[in-house]
C-alpha cells in the first residue's frame, strides 16, 4: 500500500502565475540604504545643520559689529529727545508699539542674519513695493559674505569629519552627500522665507517682505552642502586612483595658497581701518572678506571695476586705477605662488610627470579664480514702473576676465613644480621637507612596472618576485599586500624610504627589494627625495660659493625687479597718473591761475569765462581740495573732486585722457572736461548786441537773447552793456553752488533815454501847436475845440513836466507829472470869433527803432 493517502480528482486549473519580482534597481536601491550606517545618517545631518547654525552665528556677531563701529562712528553728534510719541508706529502718545510694528522690529532683528546665510548660499536679496499711484518698484542684491560662508563650511567640514566613518564605500558617500546638501537646502529656504524681513503697513504704500530665498540659493546651498560632505574626507574619493589624488592634491596647495593670502590680507585691511578710521569701517565687519577676496585678485594682477552701472565701466588694476601700494599684494602673491609651486613638487616628489599636469594645475587654479570672482562680486538689478518704465542690472567686483590670470599663474606654478623645486628641494633639508609633507600631504604613487623573469624560479627568469602585486589584480585580494593608511593606494612595502623623508605619510621608495624598479626603461615613479632617488653628490667649496653668489645675485634682481614694480606703480599712480595731475588743475583753479589751468586744459567751445582775468576776477574760488575716488577705464579716467566754498562741501567730476607715455611707465593726462559749471544769461531784445563783461574782460554778447559760457568755481561779477538808450546792469552769479549758475537781465533806461524821450515829447507838443486843425487821432496831446469852423490857432502857455520809466519788453512810457496849458482862438459855427485856454497832460508810449525812438502806435 502506498503510504500517501489518495488525493481526490480536482477540475483543471490554470497554472498560477508567478510573482513578479521587485524591479532589481528598487532593491539595489534598499540594499544601498541599509548599508548606510547610522552615524554616517547623523554625519549628513548635523554637518549641514551644524554649517546652518555656525554661520547664522557669526551673522548675527557681524551685524552686531557693524552696528557698533556705526555707532561709535556716528557719537557725539548729541542726543535727542524723541518725545513720548516717537515710538514705533507712532499710534497713540503712551509710547507703547503696536502689535504689527513689534513683529517687524523682531523680523529685522531675527531675519537679517537669516537673510544673510541666504546670500551666502548664493542667494539674492530681493523686494517689492508699491505706493498708491505713483507706481511700482522692485529691486535685487547679490553678495556673498565671505566670512558667514567661511564659517558655515568650517563647521560643516569639522563635524562630518568628526561624526562619520572612516571607512564609506564610494555610493554610501554619495549619497549621504546628497542628503546633507538637501537637509542645507531645506534649512535654508525654510528659514529664509519665514525668517523674512517685514515692514508694518503704511497708508497708500504696500512692501512685501524681503528675502533672499531664489533658484540661486536653493542649488548654492545645495552644492555648498553636498561638497562639504563629500570632500570632508578627500582620501575617501582617492582609493588607489592616483589620478584623483593627485588633482585633489593640487586642489589642496591652492586652496592652501588662497586662503593664506585671503586671511593675511583681510587681517592687514583691518589694521589698516582700526588706524585710519575710513568713513566705509562700517561696513567692515560684515564685507571684511570679500574685500580680503578682492584684493587678492588684485595681487594675482587681476581687476576691480563696475559694469552695467553707468553710461561707463570702468575697471582698476595695478598697473592703473588702483594705488600704488598695491604692489606689496602682488610681491607677497608672488612669494606664496613660489612656495605653492615647491609645496606642490613635495606632494608629487616624482620627477616622471604627465603631460596631464599642464593642463590641471592651471585649471585648478583658474577654477579658485572663479571662486573669488563669485565672492568678490556684488550684482544689482532694479525695475521700477510709473509713468514710465525704468529698469537695469550691473555689478561691482571682480572682472570677469580675472580667471583669466589665475590659469596663467597656474602654469607658472606648474613650472616652478617641475622644473626649479627637483634642483632646490634636495638642498633644503630633510626637516624641511617632513614638515612640509605633512603639511600639504603626499600624492598617491602608481604601481611600478615589476619585471617579470624566463622561469618560475626565484632569482631566475620567469620567476614572480614574492609579494610583488601583479599589474592590474586588484589591492584588495587575499595576498595583495596591505595598503598604507593614508588613502594613497600604494602597497605597504612600498613604504620603506631612506633618512627622514621616510616619515612622510604616504611616501613610498619603489623599487625596495623588487629587481627591475629603477632600471633603464622601468615605468614607476622617480622620487627626487628619499627612497630610490640619488642623493645629492655635495657641493664643492668652489661650486658652493658659486651657488651662494648665483642665489644672493637672483635675490637681489628680485628685490630690484619688484622693488622697481613697487616704485614704478607709487609714481605712475601718485606722480604721473590722472590724480595728480587732476590735483595740480584744481589747485590751480583755487589759487586763480588760469593760465595754468588752461596748458593742461582742451577747452570745449562758449568757453570764454575760462580765462585768467576772469578767474583772478573771482571771489569764492576753492578751498582744501582734496581728491577722492578715481577709476580709469583704457586712456580715460575720471575722477571726483571735491572742496570747499563759502564755507560749504562741494563736489565736482573731470574727465582726463591720456596724451601719451614717455619711457613706458610716465603717463600724461590732459583734462578734457573741466571742473566748471555752464553759466547761462538771459537778457531782453533790447539788449541784444549787448557786450557781457565780467572782471573787466570782455567775454562775449548778447546774442538771441542768451549768453552762456563755462566758467571755473567761484563768485563772478558779470555786467551787461547796452546800447544808448537801454543798458543791462551788473549782477552777481556764483558757480560751484547746488543751485544752476543763472541770471536774467532786464534793461534799464539810460540818462540819453530821458533825455530824448522828454524831448522827443516837446518836439510832439511843438509841432501841434503849429496845427490848425487837430483831430482826436492825430496823436497830440489835445485836440478841438468842438465848435471851431476852420483853422484854430494854438499858443502853448506851459508845457508840462515829464517822467520817464521803461519796461523790461524796452517800451517806453512818458506821463506828466503836471498838466501844460495851451491857448486857441478859432471862429465858431455862427462866424463869432472865440478864445481860450485850457490844460492838457501827456501818458505817451515809445520804442526804439533803429536806434531812435519812435510812437510805439
Amino acid at each position: 500500500m502506498s503510504e500517501h493517502p489518495p488525493v481526490p480528482p480536482q477540475p483543471p486549473q490554470q497554472p498560477a502565475a508567478a510573482p513578479a519580482p521587485t524591479p532589481a534597481p528598487s532593491d539595489g536601491f534598499d540594499r544601498l540604504l541599509r548599508t548606510v550606517p547610522g552615524r554616517d545618517w547623523l554625519a549628513a545631518v548635523l554637518g549641514a545643520v551644524g554649517g546652518w547654525v555656525a554661520a547664522y552665528v557669526v551673522a548675527v556677531v557681524s551685524l552686531l559689529l557693524t552696528v557698533a563701529v556705526a555707532a561709535a562712528g556716528g557719537s557725539g553728534g548729541g542726543s535727542s529727545d524723541l518725545g513720548p510719541s516717537s515710538g514705533i508706529g507712532g499710534g497713540s502718545g503712551s509710547g507703547v508699539p503696536d502689535v504689527q510694528s513689534l513683529l517687524s522690529g523682531v523680523s529685522v532683528i531675527l531675519g537679517a542674519p537669516a537673510q544673510l546665510v541666504v546670500l551666502a548660499d548664493l542667494g539674492r536679496l530681493h523686494g517689492s513695493g508699491s505706493i498708491g499711484l505713483l507706481g511700482s518698484g522692485s529691486g535685487s542684491i547679490g553678495v556673498v559674505p565671505a566670512v558667514v560662508l567661511a564659517a558655515q563650511v568650517v563647521l560643516a567640514v569639522v563635524l562630518t569629519r568628526r561624526i562619520r566613518s572612516r571607512v564609506v564605500a564610494l555610493p554610501q558617500l554619495l549619497l549621504t552627500s546628497v542628503v546633507s546638501g538637501l537637509v542645507l537646502v531645506a534649512l535654508t529656504t525654510l528659514t529664509g522665507l519665514v525668517l523674512a524681513i517685514r515692514f508694518p503697513e503704511v497708508d497708500g504704500a504696500t512692501i512685501e517682505p524681503v528675502h533672499g530665498v531664489g533658484l540661486g540659493s536653493v542649488l548654492g546651498s545645495f552644492l555648498i552642502g553636498a561638497l562639504c560632505a563629500l570632500l570632508a574626507r578627500p582620501a575617501l574619493l582617492v582609493r588607489g586612483n592616483v589620478v584623483v589624488g593627485r588633482v585633489l592634491g593640487t586642489v589642496r596647495v591652492a586652496t592652501s595658497q588662497l586662503v593664506v593670502l585671503v586671511v593675511v590680507v583681510s587681517v592687514v585691511v583691518v589694521v589698516v581701518a582700526f588706524v585710519a578710521q575710513p568713513s566705509w569701517g562700517a561696513a567692515l565687519p560684515l564685507l571684511v572678506g570679500n574685500a580680503g577676496v578682492a584684493l587678492t585678485a588684485l595681487g594675482f594682477l587681476g581687476g576691480i571695476g563696475s559694469g552695467g552701472l553707468g553710461p561707463v565701466n570702468s575697471t582698476a588694476t595695478v598697473f592703473g586705477g588702483a594705488g600704488g601700494w598695491t604692489w606689496l599684494v602682488v610681491l607677497l602673491v608672488l612669494v606664496t605662488a613660489f612656495a605653492a609651486g615647491l609645496a606642490l613638487a613635495v606632494r608629487r616628489n616624482d620627477r616622471a610627470r604627465s603631460t596631464l599636469d599642464w593642463v590641471v594645475t592651471p585649471v585648478v587654479w583658474a577654477l579658485g579664480g572663479l571662486v573669488l570672482l563669485v565672492l568678490g562680486t556684488l550684482v544689482v538689478s532694479y525695475r521700477v514702473s510709473g509713468t514710465s518704465t525704468v529698469g537695469g542690472s550691473g555689478s561691482v567686483g571682480i572682472a570677469p576676465w580675472t580667471p583669466v590670470v589665475f590659469l596663467l599663474w597656474g602654469a607658472a606654478i606648474e613650472v616652478v613644480a617641475r622644473y626649479v623645486a627637483p634642483v632646490l628641494l634636495p638642498r633644503l633639508g630633510a626637516g624641511a621637507l617632513l614638515r612640509t609633507a605633512k603639511l600639504v600631504g603626499t600624492d598617491p604613487q602608481p604601481a611600478p612596472a615589476w619585471a617579470v623573469p624566463a622561469t618560475g624560479t626565484a632569482g631566475t627568469p620567469g620567476a614572480a618576485v614574492a609579494g610583488a602585486p601583479v599589474v592590474g589584480q586588484p589591492a584588495a585580494t587575499p595576498t595583495a599586500p596591505a595598503t598604507d593608511q593614508h588613502g594613497t593606494g600604494a602597497p605597504a612595502e612600498h613604504t620603506a624610504v631612506d633618512g627622514a623623508w621616510a616619515q612622510a605619510p604616504g611616501v613610498g621608495a619603489p623599487g625596495v627589494g623588487a629587481p627591475g624598479v629603477g632600471a633603464p626603461g622601468a615605468v614607476g615613479p622617480q622620487p627626487f627625495i628619499g627612497g630610490q632617488a640619488p642623493t645629492p653628490t655635495p657641493l664643492s667649496p668652489k661650486a658652493r660659493k658659486v651657488l651662494v653668489r648665483s642665489l644672493v645675485a637672483a635675490g637681489v634682481v628680485v628685490v630690484v625687479v619688484v622693488a622697481g614694480a613697487v616704485t614704478t606703480g607709487v609714481l605712475r599712480s601718485n606722480v604721473w597718473g590722472p590724480a595728480p595731475t587732476a590735483r595740480s588743475y584744481v589747485e590751480a583753479i583755487a589759487r586763480g591761475d588760469a593760465q595754468t589751468a588752461s596748458r593742461m586744459t582742451e577747452a570745449p567751445s562758449n568757453a570764454s569765462m575760462l580765462d585768467a582775468a576772469v578767474l583772478e576776477s573771482a571771489e569764492d574760488r576753492p578751498t582744501n581740495v582734496r581728491i577722492g575716488r578715481v577709476s580709469t577705464s583704457g586712456d580715460t579716467a575720471y575722477a571726483t573732486v571735491r572742496y570747499q566754498q563759502g564755507g560749504s562741501d562741494r563736489s565736482g567730476d573731470i574727465t582726463l585722457e591720456r596724451t601719451g607715455t614717455s619711457f613706458l611707465v610716465k603717463d600724461e593726462w590732459r583734462v578734457t572736461k573741466p571742473l566748471a559749471d555752464r553759466v547761462s544769461i538771459s537778457a531782453s531784445d533790447v539788449l541784444e548786441g549787448a557786450d557781457v563783461t565780467v572782471g573787466g574782460k570782455k567775454v562775449g554778447a548778447i546774442e538771441n537773447g542768451a549768453f552762456e559760457s563755462l566758467a571755473y568755481p567761484g563768485s563772478y561779477e558779470v555786467e551787461v552793456g547796452g546800447t544808448k538808450y537801454f543798458t543791462g546792469g551788473t549782477k552777481t552769479v556764483k558757480v560751484g553752488a547746488s543751485a544752476a549758475p543763472y541770471v536774467s537781465f532786464q534793461p534799464t533806461a539810460t540818462k540819453a533815454l530821458e533825455r530824448d524821450a522828454e524831448q522827443y515829447v516837446s518836439d510832439l507838443i511843438d509841432t501841434c501847436a503849429e496845427k490848425t486843425d487837430i483831430g482826436y487821432g492825430d496823436g497830440c496831446p489835445w485836440y478841438g475845440p468842438y465848435d471851431a469852423d476852420g483853422s484854430v490857432q494854438y499858443t502853448v502857455k506851459s508845457k508840462p513836466e515829464l517822467t520817464v520809466e521803461s519796461s523790461g519788453s524796452g517800451y517806453v512810457e512818458v506821463k506828466s507829472t503836471k498838466d501844460g496849458q495851451i491857448a486857441y482862438s478859432y471862429k465858431d459855427f455862427f462866424g463869432d470869433a472865440k478864445k481860450g485856454d485850457d490844460s492838457f497832460d501827456v501818458d505817451t508810449y515809445l520804442k526804439v527803432e533803429d536806434g531812435k525812438l519812435v510812437s510805439a502806435y
